[in-house]
């Protein structure tokens, strides 16, 4: 059953360069271990998690009247779930695909209990998730992506902007077609992929394995002195530095094939463009960092 809660929806005057906004606040009771999904054309999207019993959103359209006028905007709650809609539709009648979507600007900002599942997908903006735990699914057409403090598995994958994430504890899977990746302080698997930029990884407790590659940078690989693994490195275009041991079956300038601390779960790193770098993380500036992490109040 679809349940609607109090609305407010407003159009504004258009302003003399001819932009018009829309806007629509929602306020949804839910329990924890819900779901929120996010549907957009061209939106920025920024989700956090928060100590509370509800799911606040605030979205903002705009463009040209024309384009408002056929722009929706939509909030219902299927069971404990929410569901948020910003989605323009042609003349046609049917809704704009990603690659026609309209030419304004949408923002739409959420709090919803800590442990919530996010689905975000949007065609056009930034997408930011902070203090969640849950799995969390990020995917724009055009934007960069951010992750901080997030447990559960996390996929961020963009095809025009960086991503950055920073304590994650569980699995993330990172891709995009032109920017930077940072992951940094992952207790989990690490993949991390881009074909226009470097990429920094860094990971805290086992190695559940890594994979960094990228068509045009360096990478960066920062792990504990005690990580178990088998180890492969490539590069086309500069050379492979490591502070960490690595036993070598091979080792050449652009090519190392080995294992650290006897062998255990794969580390790939490959680049056609740059320097690979292995370093041993500081494990007090980790402790320090995860304790920062706990005792930091939550974001309302």
């Amino acid at each position: 059953m679809y349940r609607y809660s109090a609305i407010a929806l407003v159009l504004l005057a258009a302003s003399p360069a001819g932009a018009a906004e829309k806007t629509l606040q929602r306020t949804f009771a839910v329990s924890p271990d819900g779901t929120l999904t996010v549907d957009a054309d061209s939106a920025s999207v920024r989700v956090a998690g928060s100590e509370t019993g509800q799911v606040s959103v605030r979205m903002i359209a705009r463009g040209s009247d024309e384009e408002l006028a056929t722009t929706t905007l939509e909030a219902i709650q299927k069971g404990n779930g929410v569901v948020l809609t910003m989605r323009r539709r042609s003349e046609k009648g049917g809704f704009l695909s990603w690659f026609n979507s309209w030419k304004g600007d949408g923002q739409i900002e959420v709090t919803v209990p800590r442990r919530f599942a996010i689905y975000v997908k949007t065609g056009g903006g930034s997408i930011e998730l902070t203090d969640t735990a849950g799995l969390a699914t990020l995917r724009t057409s055009g934007g960069d992506i951010v992750a901080r403090n997030v447990t559960g598995n996390v996929e961020a994958k963009t095809s025009g902007g960086g991503i950055s994430a920073d304590t994650i504890r569980g699995d993330i899977d990172a891709d995009t077609s032109g920017g930077d990746v940072r992951l940094l302080n992952v207790d989990g698997k690490i993949s991390g992929h881009t074909s226009a930029g470097s990429v920094k990884c860094s990971l805290v407790g086992l190695n559940r394995g890594v994979s960094a590659i990228t068509s045009g940078g360096s990478i960066e690989l920062i792990l504990p002195k005690s990580t178990t693994a088998n180890i492969e490195a490539t590069t086309s275009g500069g050379e492979i530095k490591s502070d960490i041991a690595v036993t070598a079956t091979q080792w050449q300038d652009t090519h190392v094939r080995g294992s650290i601390n006897g062998g255990g779960q794969q580390i790939e790193a490959r680049t056609s463009g740059g320097d690979i770098s292995l370093k041993a993380a500081d494990l007090d500036a980790i402790i320090r960092r995860s304790e920062s992490q706990d005792a930091r109040p939550p974001e309302r």
